[in-house]
């Protein structure tokens, strides 16, 4: 049974493996193809972290306004906790604010589509979870404020790019050919 909770991770995984190396099929630059071999490694990590079985804690415990949907424990009310927990969801967010930059088409996302996609990968994450509580109970937490700061890390991490958009115009036509 245990091994089951990990398949969802495996799979997902996967799907992104294999699509990042069907795009490294297309005989991109050098700094190209380090891109998207990194990115294959920060998804999979991202993916370890919140798909797979485990408490991950760093802040106080405050599940006083938890409630229990299903099998998944769920925390609605939002600035329960300022601690380092939400620090280090942002952290770990950036890189793919990151990602969306390099990706993106050659016109940039205007702010309002940074932040639905933003507000996209949050809920992918932490929606994921509480699908993945029903099914194999992997006895995560699912918090509003997880959807919050993983977005806006999302949103830091596209923005902190800006001023580096004059190093990548060597590597844009390259890296975005082979859209994401």
């Amino acid at each position: 049974m245990t091994i089951l909770k990990y398949v969802p991770f495996v799979i997902i995984s996967m799907l992104v493996a294999i699509y990042n190396l069907q795009k490294l099929k297309q005989k991109p630059s050098i700094t190209a193809g380090i891109v998207r071999l990194s990115f294959i490694v920060y998804a999979i990590s991202v993916f370890y972290l919140i798909f797979t079985p485990g408490v991950y804690s760093f802040g106080s415990e405050l599940y006083s306004h938890a409630i229990h949907i299903g099998y998944a424990k769920v925390i609605m009310t939002p600035y329960q906790d300022y601690g380092m927990q939400g620090m280090l969801n942002i952290v770990m967010t950036v890189p793919m604010g990151v990602y969306l930059y390099i990706f993106g088409h050659k016109d940039r996302p205007l702010l309002i589509e940074v932040l639905l996609i933003a507000l996209g990968f949050a809920l992918f994450n932490e929606g994921g979870q509480f699908a993945l509580d029903q099914v194999v109970h992997l006895n995560r937490t699912v918090d509003i404020m997880d959807v919050i700061h993983n977005a806006a890390g999302v949103v830091i991490g596209f923005y902190l790019m800006s001023p580096f958009s004059l190093f990548l115009k060597t590597e844009k036509n390259d890296l975005q050919k082979s859209k994401f």
